[in-house]
């Protein structure tokens, strides 16, 4: 973790940002003059192109440039006007006032923006269900069609989820009839999966290692069995935690079926 507020972690972004759009080359220059305010002196950055506005809203500041020094995400040196010649520092030595500062980024600046400065990656969260039903997009287009129009009047209430769910069994179900070459409409629920995926299933051609083809059995009879028959013979009212969960895992298996179309 880096030890940076967020105004210092702001300008850190600002930094990187403008090294990528190429208003700014990685190693720059700021001469840092005292003004009446003690303890803020007042920066002059040399070397930025873009614009005076941007750069004024930056409020780039001395104590921000070292924290950024501190945590090694910019080194600097200071330029010997006797010698014409610039010194290295160490993260601990502060940058000169009156002097000419040379900065550089780190790669490790880079990291820490990208990162979000070790924060926890969080972008999992939009996989998740019931979050996933938010955004919809590669969603099975049947399930879109018939199952979210039930839901969009009232997201909250089990007994639409219910329906719902009931829908998006028998949108599974036709699937496996459809993909698996199954004409024969009274064939359902276990029976049907057993002619798709069992050993002389019509599917069974697609499968070179016995195994997978028996997983994928397993795995249809389990989900018919286990969800699509009972919401197909009694109420069930699903929590809408639960229903949304049914129904993005439909939407998997479906995805599963056209893969072995």
């Amino acid at each position: 973790m880096y030890s940076l507020t967020d105004s210092q972690k702001k300008i850190a972004k600002w930094l990187v940002q403008s090294v990528r759009t190429g208003l700014l080359d990685e190693e720059f220059t700021i001469e840092w003059h005292p003004t009446a305010k003690k303890g803020f002196p007042k920066a002059k950055l040399s070397g930025y192109r873009g614009t005076e506005e941007e750069l004024q809203s930056t409020s780039i500041t001395l104590s921000s440039m070292q924290a950024l020094i501190s945590n090694k995400l910019i080194i600097y040196s200071t330029l010997q006007l006797s010698r014409r010649s610039y010194v290295d520092h160490t993260c601990s030595t502060q940058p000169r006032l009156n002097q000419i500062n040379k900065y550089n980024l780190t790669g490790n600046i880079y990291t820490a923006v990208d990162n979000d400065f070790n924060s926890p990656d969080t972008s999992f969260v939009n996989y998740l269900t019931p979050l996933a039903l938010a955004n919809p997009i590669g969603f099975d287009e049947a399930l879109t069609k018939r199952c979210f129009p039930i839901l969009a009047t009232g997201g909250s209430d089990p007994t639409l989820w219910d329906s719902a769910v009931r829908t998006a069994g028998v949108i599974l179900e036709e699937r496996l009839r459809d993909v698996g070459n199954i004409s024969d409409p009274n064939q359902t629920g276990q029976s049907l999966v057993n002619k798709v995926f069992g050993n002389n299933g019509t599917l069974a051609s697609k499968f070179s290692v016995p195994s997978e083809q028996s997983g994928y059995r397993d795995l249809y009879a389990g989900i018919v069995g286990a969800f699509r028959n009972p919401s197909a013979h009694r109420l069930v009212d699903p929590s809408p935690d639960e229903g949304g969960a049914f129904i993005v895992f439909v939407n998997l298996l479906l995805k599963k079926l056209e893969d072995l179309r």
